[in-house]
């Protein structure tokens, strides 16, 4: 599937002009990349994803398929956003496949009714949403849109931060309370001040909980098991670039350990850098147990994505044959988002 995958991008007659330019910036060939060594086209330019048209990426020859691909944009945590397309298996792979495995793993509710409280427009989370509950036999999620992007330029506990909290719980109770929901589909932070505005018997309704956004550390595992009894508590870890990883098991005392699912989508983690400029070590690795920062290629055949780092870190480990990641963070020298939406 990779040299496949390689060979669609890296094709001078129909390939993607932002690879076609790398490969000559570097005086590389195709015949020069391979699966072992695409440290040689360093790492993916940031940059280049946030301001390129996004035709640049697709591969010629793939063109006459645009109106099928699904569109995707990142948060813009770290700057302006950064876009990419999948074809509608790509998306299926990449978020669908994987939550239907951990919904038959951990036996998560089906033909419920939703309640989505997380970012629309152009967020891959909102469409995996719809997605996530129609493939379980339910009616597309009551949604309630949070603009994450506004929400990022508050202060945390800010005037304008705390009334646009009010303003998104406001609406999610309100359809909690006129409508039978058992799902619900939010961030850690949201889903705990929700909570704390719900009956014990609308706490008690809810039969499935799938957190994303954000981290969720064990304290927080242990306080919606308790403020939700009744729950499947089925978090996950993902982003609009790469799709999203769940647990092979419930949580362990150390936290969710995430694993990929999805066989075009390699994640990986190298040591941590000491500085913002110190350049990444795209051969290097870490130890089991040891802390080292994400990084992953992604071969779509709509949309190639080599060595791209994350701002995440992660503590590396092994469930047999199977490498995961626990313990999410934010690398040291960038700004934390404690108490984000999303």
């Amino acid at each position: 599937m990779i040299n496949t995958t390689l060979d669609l991008h890296f094709s001078s007659q129909t390939g993607s002009p932002y690879w076609l330019d790398l490969l000559r910036q570097k005086g590389l060939q195709r015949r020069d990349i391979h699966a072992d060594n695409l440290h040689l086209l360093g790492a993916m330019d940031v940059q280049a994803l946030r301001t390129r048209p996004i035709t640049d990426f697709i591969p010629q020859s793939l063109h006459p398929r645009m109106s099928e691909m699904i569109l995707a944009e990142t948060g813009g945590t770290t700057g302006d956003p950064c876009r990419r397309v999948y074809l509608p298996e790509e998306f299926h792979a990449a978020f669908i496949g994987p939550w239907l495995q951990a919904v038959a793993r951990f036996n998560f509710p089906k033909g419920g009714r939703w309640l989505f409280v997380g970012p629309s427009g152009p967020h891959i989370i909102g469409q995996a949403a719809r997605a996530f509950a129609r493939a379980t036999g339910s009616l597309e999620p009551f949604a309630i849109d949070c603009d994450v992007r506004w929400v990022k330029q508050q202060q945390p506990e800010s005037m304008g931060y705390l009334l646009y909290r009010d303003h998104l719980l406001h609406q999610a109770l309100n359809i909690i309370q006129h409508q039978e929901i058992t799902v619900l589909f939010t961030t850690p932070p949201l889903l705990l001040e929700l909570a704390l505005h719900m009956t014990t018997a609308q706490r008690a309704a809810i039969l499935g909980i799938h957190t994303g956004g954000m981290g969720q550390d064990p304290e927080t595992s242990r306080t919606l098991a308790t403020l939700f009894p009744s729950a499947v508590i089925l978090p996950g870890y993902g982003n609009s670039l790469f799709g999203v990883c769940f647990e092979q098991e419930q949580q362990s005392p150390q936290g969710s350990i995430f694993f990929p699912a999805d066989k075009a989508l390699q994640l990986r983690l190298i040591p941590l850098p000491q500085t913002e400029s110190e350049p990444p070590s795209l051969t290097g690795s870490v130890a089991e147990e040891e802390r080292g920062r994400l990084i992953f290629h992604r071969f779509d055949r709509s949309f190639l994505l080599i060595n791209m780092l994350e701002r995440d870190t992660a503590i590396k480990c092994t469930a047999g044959s199977e490498t995961g990641f626990r313990d999410i963070g934010t690398l040291a020298y960038d700004q934390p988002e404690d108490g984000g939406l999303y």
